[in-house]
């Protein structure tokens, strides 16, 4: 559950205008992709590892990708995430991988969003979540 009612997350803008915004899970800061179409957020492979996230095929997901391919991915808990200075606990996750291209941590979809009533200020690359 959030623990403030307003943060204001300076992020930045990249390929060709999405924001990136900063996450720290375990203290260590991390890069994460704000994206209101993804129903989950997720984290790459190497964040899983880095946390030590065990992936057990007992805690599969299939999804389907905006291209309509369906997929399998794993599903893990990040015991707490904040996102400026709202702190969650017990987050789901997805582990992807994401195109290489991209330099991406994870991505905040909206099993984290629809906990806020979120702006996003595109003039000045900022996330503001307030509580609901």
């Amino acid at each position: 559950m959030p623990s403030l009612s307003v943060s204001r997350i300076q992020g930045r803008s990249a390929y060709g205008g999405v924001l990136l915004v900063p996450v720290q899970i375990d203290a260590l800061d991390l890069e994460f992709l704000v994206d209101s179409g993804a129903a989950y957020t997720a984290i790459s492979p190497d964040v899983a590892a880095l946390f030590d996230l065990a992936l057990s095929p007992q805690r599969q997901l299939r999804i389907v990708l905006a291209q309509g391919a369906p997929l399998s991915v794993p599903q893990v808990s990040l015991p707490e995430l904040f996102i400026g200075r709202m702190r969650l606990r017990q987050v789901e996750a997805l582990v992807m991988t994401f195109p290489s291209v991209l330099k991406l941590d994870g991505i905040i979809g909206m099993n984290v969003l629809r906990q806020f009533r979120v702006t996003l200020e595109s003039d000045t690359s900022t996330l503001v979540l307030r509580t609901v």
